[in-house]
């Protein structure tokens, strides 16, 4: 069978290359928990000698391999928003946190944010709180870590925590697509590969651990939760801020529940196809077909409509199109993108599940009462998932101290 590889998880949203300018070398590398991760220092504007003052510390998000330092400051600086550069400017040393292996369980990562904070603490001259968060996993990352902290008894010295469009009610990766991974694990092992992987389980609301198994909430998941619970939940001292890539009014992203998103037209996959996510009983979501194997088809059970609810989205259904059209399986992706995090999982709306339609539609513009969050913003429209945008960013920066 032809290899290809498709990755539908989503780390800080790259942008394209075109004439970027060239990124800037790190002001100082540190190695961290062994060489198990990085923390990247890009030091404010005016910064005398390498002097580390007002540091805030930013985790990187999951995917398959190595956070990419160039990537990572493409996607935060040369999208829609300069996010480092305004950062700097208003003096704050940023400190970009990667990881060796980004799929990784969150408590093994969380040892090399926890490494962070303590030397930032260390080599900060005078005694400014930092900031810390991240996005996507990087703000499940982040918050473990500073509620562990507390828990143990460990003056972080955070003032502020961030969360950027972080799944703290559990992402979503479409059965549909978890099950043709199965069904071509053959040719297409890192989509398993990432499925499978440590984070992956412990963050996905239900996830296929087999090509026959039924999809469920991963005992991994349902201990991570019980981790965080003993940690306390949330940090207790930092002012918590977060942000959701996606609606705040309860307004889906207008993807037609049922429809194809994705249909092999040619090659050895051809008329398998993908169906978005509809709602009820012995909902078909996909048909799979390959030579030799017996075509099959796949029914969920009283799902709702996740793919087209309001949150952050991710072209899942479009990079696995590109993928398969570059491995020569002639492939369209009619509906190309998904919902990936609900905003009431990135808003941390207390009590919702995001396997109840009514819970995914909540406005959550409305629900401060309700939100774990200190303060928090919703887009007005449903972008991509960790997507830099102005709207958000600027908010973020008028919640965080000033000089």
């Amino acid at each position: 069978m032809s290899g290809f590889a498709v990755s539908p998880f989503g780390q800080i949203q790259r942008v394209a290359v075109g004439d970027q300018p060239e990124v800037p070398p790190a002001g100082k590398t540190w190695n961290l928990d062994g060489d198990r991760g990085w923390g990247w220092i890009y030091y404010s504007d005016g910064a005398i000698n390498g002097t580390l003052r007002r540091p805030i510390i930013l985790s990187d998000g999951f995917s398959l391999g190595e956070s990419d330092r160039v990537e990572l400051y493409q996607g935060l600086n040369f999208g829609q928003y300069a996010l480092i550069s305004q950062l700097q400017q208003r003096g704050f040393d940023v400190i970009i946190v990667g990881y060796r292996d980004r799929s990784a369980s969150i408590l093994d990562n969380t040892r090399v944010v926890t490494e962070c904070i303590m030397r930032a603490i260390q080599e900060r001259e005078g005694s400014t709180p930092l900031v810390v968060g991240g996005f996507s996993m990087g703000g499940i990352v982040t918050r473990y870590a500073l509620a562990k902290l507390e828990s143990d008894g460990v003056d972080h010295e955070t003032s502020h925590y961030i969360s950027y469009d972080a799944p703290h009610r559990g992402a979503w990766i479409p059965i549909s697509l978890q099950s043709f991974a199965y069904y071509v694990e053959i040719a297409n092992g890192n989509l398993v590969q990432l499925i499978k992987s440590p984070a992956a389980r412990q963050m996905l609301w239900r996830q296929k651990n087999g090509p026959y198994q039924a999809p469920a909430e991963h005992p991994d998941r349902r201990e991570f939760l019980r981790q965080l619970e003993l940690v306390g939940w949330w940090p207790l001292r930092p002012y918590k801020i977060g942000v959701a890539n996606g609606r705040g009014d309860g307004e889906g992203n207008g993807f037609p529940p049922g429809e194809v998103a994705l249909r092999v037209t040619g090659g050895i996959y051809k008329t398998t196809e993908l169906y978005l996510q509809g709602d009820g009983p012995d909902r078909l979501v996909a048909y799979l077909k390959a030579p030799i194997i017996n075509a099959t088809r796949v029914y969920t059970q009283n799902y709702p409509e996740l793919d087209s609810a309001p949150g952050g989205t991710l072209d899942s259904f479009g990079i696995a199109a590109d993928a398969l059209n570059s491995a020569n399986q002639p492939t369209e992706a009619p509906h190309p993108s998904i919902n990936f995090i609900p905003t009431v999982s990135a808003l941390a709306v207390d009590g919702a599940d995001i396997g109840v339609q009514a819970d995914l539609d909540l406005p959550a513009n409305n629900l401060s009462d309700r939100i774990e969050l200190d303060a928090f913003r919703a887009s007005s429209a449903n972008t991509g998932h960790t997507e830099i945008t102005r709207e958000l960013c600027e908010w973020i920066l008028e919640q965080l101290p000033r000089k």
